[in-house]
């Protein structure tokens, strides 16, 4: 049940898991959000140097016998998460708006550097501590289009709903009836997804922009 490298029960998991807490997020606030250049700045020094990093090192200590998984550790590590961050930020009562910027900043990143960090730290570091170094064909477009479907229609959904109902039902309505009986879906389909990957029975699935 696969289209490409999507697989469309867990894609449609994913989409009803992040719409919920994507349909709270108050999008007049976002440009005050990407005003804050010390938390972007921190996100992007996290999830670029410090993650990708660690994730390499945990590799080369750990895995350095099973060569295959060692290259599956460096790559979820490269990826940059979408769907838990959003969902563990609302079941935190974090701050919406700082979740869906900071989600939707890093995957803007990720499609544009995923595929040259891949290069990097599968393809040129590991000769440098002794290992041989693999070639992963990522492009540039593979990324974009897993970005465009966990992140661009849960988004563009939240987006229009909240303009749409409000405008039709008021934003009253909105936030004290509509939000309370979507926001169970989050786990729901969190549970759903969940049951998809075990029936898999055993099968790697690697969803780019997800870890």
């Amino acid at each position: 049940m696969s289209q490409g490298t999507t697989n469309i029960p867990i894609a449609i998991g994913l989409i009803l898991m992040m719409y919920p807490p994507l349909a709270k997020v108050d999008y007049r606030l976002l440009p005050q959000v990407f005003r804050n250049t010390k938390i972007l700045s921190i996100s992007l020094l996290l999830n670029w140097i410090i993650g990708p990093v660690l994730m390499f090192a945990l590799a080369l200590i750990f895995l350095r016998d099973y060569p295959e998984y060692m290259v599956g550790l460096i790559l979820i590590g490269l990826a940059r998460c979408i769907a838990m961050v959003l969902v563990w930020n609302d079941l935190a009562e974090g701050s919406r708006e700082y979740g869906a910027g900071l989600v939707a900043l890093n995957s803007i990143f990720q499609v544009f550097f995923y595929s040259f960090y891949a290069w990097i730290f599968i393809t040129v570091l590991p000769p440098y501590f002794g290992f041989q170094g693999a070639i992963v064909d990522i492009s540039i477009g593979v990324i974009a289009e897993s970005v465009a479907i966990y992140l661009g229609i849960p988004f563009l959904l939240g987006i229009l709903s909240r303009l749409i109902l409000i405008k039709i039902k008021g934003e009253e309505w909105y936030k004290d009836v509509f939000i309370p009986r979507i926001s169970p879906m989050t786990l729901v389909a969190l549970l759903f997804t969940i049951v998809v990957m075990f029936s898999l029975k055993g099968e790697l699935i690697v969803e780019i922009p997800l870890d």
